[in-house]
């Protein structure tokens, strides 16, 4: 009898892998990859298991995140020469350091979301009910919410503009725009790992506390794009200043109009609402 699969001669009374049915020679199938494991696993052996998979961490996540953090532009230069299976994609990075982030802030709250104040006196309550608003703390822990929900899908657009800007300041790079997209996602997910740790760190501490942390985040953000540019790019110095400056100010600008707009809907959407007739 000959595997389909690997076209081994399976002997006698030989096991056979339960995903593919490959011809088994070890605790690993040579077809699809899947472990040799019971069908009807005993309890120890499942919670081994789940205990592995609920607290093991690849050393290829920890190799990429140290590189992240300590080595700007090192996973995109790697990415760029093709060595890519020694770390964790560029999205996977993205994506768990912006759900941690915006958890944390979540959690301990962000000093960096808009404020409302009120012009007239803050204790009338019939300033705010045109508005559909019982008071000044209802409007901003409206506001607050509306930034904790809306902010990770502004982010998440706005990574694709960026990288546009990156595209646009490196046009001579002889890349397309999909490199450049790598670039901006390690990017914003430094940038996000770092806030995260900040946000912790401030939550412990006095506003004084959070509000530099949260200072000291952003100048690592302008210090880590030069970096990561003359690394990733080959970069002078001057270019690296040039495409740090336009890729700062694009990306601020692009957060403000996006932040703007989130503010926006959250103190005028009832009252535009009401106007429509629901």
């Amino acid at each position: 009898m000959t595997d389909v699969v690997t076209a081994d001669p399976a002997g006698p009374g030989a096991e056979r892998c339960a995903n593919c049915g490959a011809a088994l020679h070890g605790p690993f199938c040579g077809a699809c990859g899947q472990a040799v494991k019971p069908l009807d696993p005993p309890v120890r052996l499942f919670v081994t298991e789940f205990v592995q998979e609920l607290f093991d961490v690849d050393n290829r996540v920890l190799r990429s995140l140290r590189r992240l953090f300590l080595t700007p532009g090192f996973l995109t230069r790697e990415y760029f020469a093709g060595r890519r299976a020694t770390w964790v994609s560029p999205l996977k990075l993205y994506l768990s350091t912006s759900v941690v982030c915006f958890a944390v802030l979540a959690v301990f709250g962000d000093r960096g979301v808009v404020q409302l104040t009120a012009t007239g006196d803050p204790n009338d309550p019939s300033g705010f009910a045109e508005y559909g608003y019982r008071s000044l703390e209802d409007m901003r822990a409206a506001t607050a919410a509306a930034q904790v929900a809306w902010m990770p899908r502004v982010m998440f657009v706005l990574v694709p503009f960026v990288a546009w800007l990156v595209a646009r300041a490196r046009r001579r790079s002889g890349r397309r725009y999909p490199a450049h997209l790598v670039f901006t996602l390690h990017l914003y997910a430094a940038a996000f790992g770092v806030r995260a740790v900040t946000a912790s760190l401030g939550a412990a501490g006095p506003t004084a506390l959070a509000e530099g942390l949260a200072i000291l985040t952003a100048f690592y953000v302008v210090g880590y794009t030069y970096v990561a540019l003359r690394r990733a790019y080959g970069l002078s110095r001057g270019l690296a200043v040039r495409d740090t400056a336009i890729v700062t100010f694009g990306s601020w600008l692009a957060l403000m109009v996006g932040t703007g707009a989130v503010v926006m809907v959250a103190v005028f959407g009832r009252y535009w609402l009401k106007l429509l007739g629901f």
